[in-house]
């Protein structure tokens, strides 16, 4: 019994290492993209209507362009761009 709980805890061990080794790195896109959303929502909160819409769902993009690069999907570099640039000039 001693042998199989010293196995099992191994196991998980393992387990819980591998999880963390394949946690995706905080990339400098990543971060950028994390600056312009905030940029985006400050943005939003000083504006009312029409354009605040338009802000408010820019930040939604921006924020749905972070959670695809923290799961590993792949994103296309040039929407990377856009969005810093259009988080940038303000709209």
């Amino acid at each position: 019994m001693n042998r199989y709980g010293t196995g099992i805890a191994f196991i998980v061990t393992l387990a819980a290492s591998t999880a963390l080794a394949v946690a995706p790195p905080a990339g400098p896109h990543r971060d950028a993209l994390e600056r312009a959303e905030a940029r985006v929502g400050q943005l939003a909160g000083q504006t009312k209507g029409g354009p605040q819409q338009r802000l408010l769902l820019e930040r939604q993009r921006i924020r749905r362009l972070i959670e695809d690069i923290n799961a590993g999907s792949s994103v296309d570099p040039s929407e990377i761009d856009r969005a810093l640039q259009d988080a940038e000039r303000g709209f």
